[in-house]
């Protein structure tokens, strides 16, 4: 009898493991037994590698950040554009919505015959934090990161948790300033980079804040980095922290791939680079960009960072918003051991009516955001777009995407650690 409920235990968990997170919530109150085996964290792990490695998964997942207006019966483009330009700012018109974009290719010869469904969440954001500001700056297993430099939040949309952390330690605590000081050169602190990914060694989910601190028009004061622990729910300081460049805003820079997170950064002189964090050792890198990039002297190019076959590749491409554009791909190679060995892997374009490229969801397929600020694929084999219905009412530059793969991790950090997981993007 004993050997029989250890068999059925065990062909629960491979049914159990294998059903969506959406599914494994209800059935946690089906019985006692069915709740231990949910909640367990070796648990948590096999439904992830399942979800992750389902090779009959009818579509892949995309989650995508956009805002639209609380008002949804306004849906002209003319009066939204209109009403945009007279909120001036007035976030409590807008709403954040994270939307799952599930795209397939119809396996039958046809390239063209792309499908998909939009899946909206609303999450229970709680009050006291404007959405409408969070951006994305993470997204691992399942869990996504946001931030709007002053608050932090985890979500798991799979089963709708939504965590904000605690306070920052270094954020607010800035050096003393002399009784002089007034208004205009009083120091003050802002999170220049942040990052949010899996530490594989010690099985732990964690973020990265670098904070700069500023004295009027000059930055007088050293940089200072926290790492916050999911399951220790804290912040903490790292000592000696020295990365000697300025992390520098660009549309879909931000990364994490493989336990390390990725900025586009530049040294002193103008020199750029990307800057890197691991999350096992924690330690900040520097990576050389190709020989020939210049910005100083070719400062009408963006670049963007994305996962395409396993590898990092770098892209870039024009600035100017109006202009059809043209993209280089640098694919990363790391074959010697040594990162910053970069190969021209493809150049595309031009295309037209797009403004910057945000994530590949196969091989041959990138999404980008168009003038619009509307949601496109784009096929770099038959050079064809498909548009989605997704738009953003605050402009192109506030949508981000990421690839997504459900998960039934808790953000609360008590269920998630100790889970035989593999790292990914």
């Amino acid at each position: 009898m004993t050997m029989f409920s250890e068999i059925l235990e065990e062909m629960v968990v491979r049914i159990l493991s294998r059903l969506p997170p959406k599914s494994l919530v209800r059935f946690r109150s089906v019985s006692k037994l069915w709740c231990t085996i949910i909640n367990d964290p070796s648990f948590m792990g096999k439904n992830l590698s399942n979800s992750m490695h389902n090779k009959f998964a009818p579509a892949t997942c995309i989650v995508v950040k956009h805002t639209l207006l609380k008002d949804r019966s306004i849906t002209d483009e003319k009066e939204i554009a209109a009403l945009m330009k007279t909120f001036e700012g007035n976030y409590n018109s807008m709403d954040l919505l994270l939307s799952l974009l599930h795209i397939c290719n119809d396996d039958d010869g046809d390239e063209d015959n792309l499908t998909y469904v939009v899946e909206d969440l609303e999450l229970p954001f709680p009050s006291g934090i404007s959405p409408s500001c969070l951006q994305i700056v993470g997204h691992c297993n399942g869990i996504i990161c946001l931030n709007n430099n002053v608050d932090v939040v985890l979500c798991n949309p799979s089963i709708r948790e939504v965590k904000v952390l605690p306070e920052s330690c270094v954020l607010y605590d800035l050096p003393p300033t002399a009784e002089d000081e007034d208004e205009y050169t009083a120091p003050w602190s802002n999170t220049t980079a942040m990052g949010f990914g899996l530490d594989s060694k010690a099985k732990e989910y964690k973020i990265v804040r670098v904070v700069e601190t500023t004295s009027g028009f000059c930055n007088q004061h050293p940089t200072r980095a926290e790492v916050y622990t999911m399951g220790a729910n804290a912040w903490r300081e790292l000592d000696n922290v020295d990365i000697g460049c300025y992390v520098y805003w660009a549309p879909s820079f931000n990364l994490h791939f493989k336990g390390t997170c990725y900025w586009w950064a530049f040294a002193p002189m103008d020199k750029e680079l990307i800057l890197t964090f691991d999350m096992t050792d924690e330690l900040f890198h520097r990576i050389p960009v190709p020989d020939c990039f210049d910005f100083y002297n070719d400062d009408r190019r963006y670049r963007s960072l994305a996962v395409l076959k396993e590898s990092i590749v770098l892209l870039t491409y024009e600035a100017a918003d109006e202009v059809p554009k043209s993209f280089d791909i640098w694919m990363m190679d790391e074959s010697a051991g040594v990162k910053g060995s970069w190969t021209k892997y493809l150049t595309f374009g031009p295309v037209e009516d797009i403004q910057f490229p945000l994530v590949f969801w196969n091989s041959e397929e990138l999404i980008m955001v168009n003038h619009g600020s509307r949601l496109v694929s784009y096929n770099l084999g038959t050079k064809k777009l498909h548009h989605f219905p997704i738009q953003d009412v605050q402009g192109a530059r506030n949508m981000q995407a990421v690839n997504f793969v459900n998960s039934i991790i808790s953000v609360e950090g008590s269920l998630a650690c100790g889970c035989r997981i593999e790292n990914t993007i």
